[in-house]
């Protein structure tokens, strides 16, 4: 697969996912994604987008200022 702004090799790798939300900021650590090599751009599978709005829609109700998780401790 190739990148879609620098055109550079995307490989499998992780990252972290920030969701800026009313009154706090929820951190999910460890997310599955295709990385570009060359730019560091990053693209999320539909079922991983599925899981994080999942993982964020449980998390709305209970945030504090800054909510830090994992991915792989909230999808199993």
């Amino acid at each position: 697969m190739k990148c879609f702004f620098c055109k550079g090799t995307m490989s499998a790798g992780f990252t972290a996912h920030v969701v800026n939300k009313d009154l706090g900021v929820i951190v999910i650590r460890n997310v599955p994604c295709e990385k570009c090599d060359q730019c560091g751009e990053t693209v999320y599978s539909g079922t991983i987008v599925k899981q994080l709005e999942t993982i964020v829609g449980k998390l709305c109700d209970s945030i504090a200022e800054v909510v830090v998780v994992s991915y792989s401790d909230k999808v199993a």
